[in-house]
C-alpha cells in the first residue's frame, strides 16, 4: 500500500480524526483556561496610580575638565528605569510608606515606563486601595529623586577632590593655578545648590476607577494555549487507545484483503432504496470479478461479533445475485438467533435444524422468496427453524457437509448466514466446507483486534477469505457514497429487494 492509498499523507485524515474527537478536544481546550481563571480569581478591585519624573542634565565646564551628570543619553534613561525595580530603591520607598511594606511586595506592584525622547519616566503602582497605590508610586518617585541627588553629589564631590589635589600640587605662580581655583569655586557652589538631576513634575493621586485585571487576561491566554496543546494530545491518545475500525479503507489496509463493498447505514433501516441496492450489486460484482479463477458455488458470510451487519449483507447479496438471473439459496445457519426469515417477512417453523436431524426433507424446507425480475432469477430461503439443543454438533456433522453439496448442486450460488464467529464455535466447520468466506465488519463498532483474530481463525480453519465488507459506512467515514445516477433501472427488480431490510433495526445483526 502506498501512502496515497492508505491516506497517511492526507491532511483530511487528521481533520477527520479531530472532528471525530471534537467534544473531547473542546472539553480539554476549554477546561484549562476556565480552571486557571477560577483557581486564581480575585474578586477584589485594583487601582493604579502613576507619578511622572523628568531628568535634566547638569554640567560644569572648565578648561581642565568637564563634570556631567549621567542622565544625558537614552541609555542613561533606560538605566534609571531599571534602577527603579532594584531592591535598594524598593527599600528606600518602603521606609517612606506608612505603614511600611515589604520591598519584595512593592516591586511586584510597581511598573516603569521610560520615555527616552523627552527624558521622562512614569512610575505606576497597583494596589487594592486607591490611596495606597498613589502613596506607593510617590514613594518610589521620591526614592529615585533622592538616589539621583546622592549620585550627582557624589560625582561633584569626586570632582572637587580631584581639583583640590591638582591645585595643591601646583606652585603659586604656576600656569593654570588660577583656572583651577575658579573651577573649584564653581564646583563648591554647585555642590551647595545640588538637588539632583531628577524631579517629580506630576505626583500620583488616588484613582476613582478600578483597572482591569490584566493578570486574568494573561492567564486566559496562557491557559488557552496550554489547553490547545493538551487538547491535541488528548485526541492523539484517544485515537491511539480506540481500537475500533473507522473507515472501509482502514479495514482493507489492516486485513490486506480486497474491499468488496461498503454498505451505507440506510441498509439497516426499515426503508430500502436504490442507493442500498447499488451497494449490494457492487458486492455481487466484486465477488464475481475478484474471483474469476475460482468458481463460487457457496459463500459463508460471517463477522466477529453480533450486530455487525452480516445478516443484512447475506440477504442483500442474495437478492442482488437473484436479480442477476442466478438461482440463489440463502441459508440461515445461525441456529441460535436466526434472523433471515424475520428480515424477509417469511413465517417458518421448520428448517435447517429439522433437516439435519432427519425430521424434515430438504424439499419441504426451502421457501421461495418473490423476486421481481424478468431474467429468470430465483431466490430460495432455507430457514434455520426452531433452535436445536446442539447447534455446534449439527453444523459440524457429515450430514451438514452433504447437505451443503446438495444445495450447491441445486443452485448457482448458496449464501450461508452464520452466527458471529468469535462469539460461538458454530460457524467454524462451515468455513472450510464453503467455496469462500466474506468477512463483515461494522464501522465505528467492530474492533481491529477482533477482525485480526477472525482472520486468523478462518485461515486456521483452512477457509478461503474472498474479501471484506464494511457496513454502516456513512458520511462520517472517508468512503465515498454511491452515486444513484449510476444505479440500474428499477425494472431489474429493485423493489423486490425491499424485503432485505424489512423489519430491520438500526443495529444490524
Amino acid at each position: 500500500m502506498t501512502s496515497e492509498a492508505t491516506g497517511q499523507g492526507d491532511p483530511r485524515k487528521y481533520l477527520r480524526i479531530l472532528w471525530r474527537w471534537k467534544f473531547l478536544f473542546l472539553a480539554v481546550t476549554a477546561f484549562v483556561p476556565i480552571a486557571a481563571v477560577l483557581l486564581h480569581k480575585d474578586p477584589r478591585k485594583h487601582y493604579r496610580s502613576s507619578t511622572l519624573l523628568q531628568f535634566q542634565p547638569v554640567a560644569v565646564n572648565t578648561s581642565q575638565f568637564t563634570v556631567d551628570t549621567p542622565i544625558t543619553a537614552t541609555q542613561s534613561i533606560l538605566a534609571v528605569a531599571r534602577l527603579v525595580k532594584t531592591t535598594g530603591v524598593a527599600d528606600a520607598a518602603a521606609k517612606l510608606l506608612h505603614p511600611p511594606a515589604a520591598p519584595r511586595d512593592l516591586l511586584r506592584a510597581v511598573s516603569v515606563t521610560p520615555n527616552t525622547e523627552a527624558g521622562f519616566i512614569t512610575i505606576s503602582a497597583r494596589d487594592r486601595n486607591a490611596a495606597r497605590a498613589a502613596e506607593i508610586a510617590n514613594a518610589f518617585g521620591s526614592a529615585i529623586v533622592a538616589n539621583r541627588a546622592q549620585t550627582a553629589a557624589a560625582l561633584i564631590d569626586r570632582s572637587i577632590a580631584s581639583a583640590s589635589t591638582q591645585l595643591a600640587s601646583r606652585r603659586t605662580n604656576q600656569a593654570g593655578r588660577t583656572q583651577l581655583s575658579e573651577a573649584l569655586v564653581r564646583l563648591r557652589a554647585l555642590r551647595a545648590a545640588q538637588s539632583g538631576d531628577a524631579q517629580v513634575i506630576e505626583s500620583a493621586v488616588p484613582s476613582s476607577k478600578p483597572v482591569a485585571n490584566s493578570t486574568t487576561s494573561r492567564r486566559v491566554g496562557l491557559g488557552l494555549l496550554i489547553g490547545l496543546l493538551l487538547g491535541v494530545g488528548a485526541v492523539v491518545l484517544a485515537e491511539a487507545a480506540d481500537r475500533r475500525i473507522r473507515t472501509p479503507e482502514e479495514l482493507e489496509e489492516m486485513t490486506d484483503l480486497p474491499l468488496l463493498s461498503a454498505i451505507p447505514p440506510h441498509a439497516f433501516g426499515a426503508a430500502h432504496n436504490q442507493h442500498d441496492d447499488e451497494a449490494f450489486r457492487m458486492l455481487r460484482g466484486a465477488l464475481t470479478y475478484f474471483n474469476v479463477d475460482h468458481r463460487l458455488s457457496s459463500v459463508v458470510v460471517t463477522s466477529p461479533q453480533s450486530k455487525d451487519g452480516k445478516t443484512t449483507v447475506a440477504i442483500g447479496l442474495a437478492v442482488a445475485a437473484a436479480q442477476a438471473s442466478k438461482r440463489v439459496i440463502v441459508v440461515d445457519a445461525d441456529l441460535r438467533r436466526p434472523q433471515v426469515c424475520t428480515r424477509l417477512g417469511i413465517e417458518s417453523t421448520a428448517g435447517l435444524g429439522a433437516v439435519l436431524a432427519g425430521e424434515l426433507p430438504l424439499s419441504e424446507a426451502l421457501v421461495e422468496y418473490p423476486i421481481e425480475t424478468s431474467n429468470g432469477g430465483r431466490l430460495l430461503v432455507f430457514a434455520a427453524g426452531a433452535p436445536p439443543p446442539n447447534p455446534s454438533e449439527l453444523l459440524g456433522s457429515q450430514r451438514m457437509r452433504v447437505l451443503l453439496s446438495q444445495l450447491e448442486a441445486q443452485s448457482d450460488l448458496v449464501i450461508v448466514d452464520t452466527a458471529a464467529a468469535l462469539a460461538v464455535s458454530d460457524p467454524l466447520p462451515l468455513l472450510q466446507s464453503a467455496s469462500g468466506v466474506v468477512l463483515v465488519a461494522r464501522m465505528n463498532r467492530t474492533r481491529r483486534d477482533a477482525v485480526a483474530r477472525l482472520k486468523r481463525v478462518i485461515t486456521t480453519a483452512q477457509g478461503t477469505i474472498l474479501g471484506v465488507v464494511g457496513t454502516a459506512a456513512g458520511p462520517a467515514t472517508s468512503y465515498p457514497a454511491y452515486d444513484s445516477s449510476y444505479a440500474l433501472p428499477s425494472s431489474t427488480g429493485d423493489s423486490a429487494a425491499s424485503g432485505d431490510t424489512a423489519g430491520d433495526s438500526a443495529t444490524a445483526s
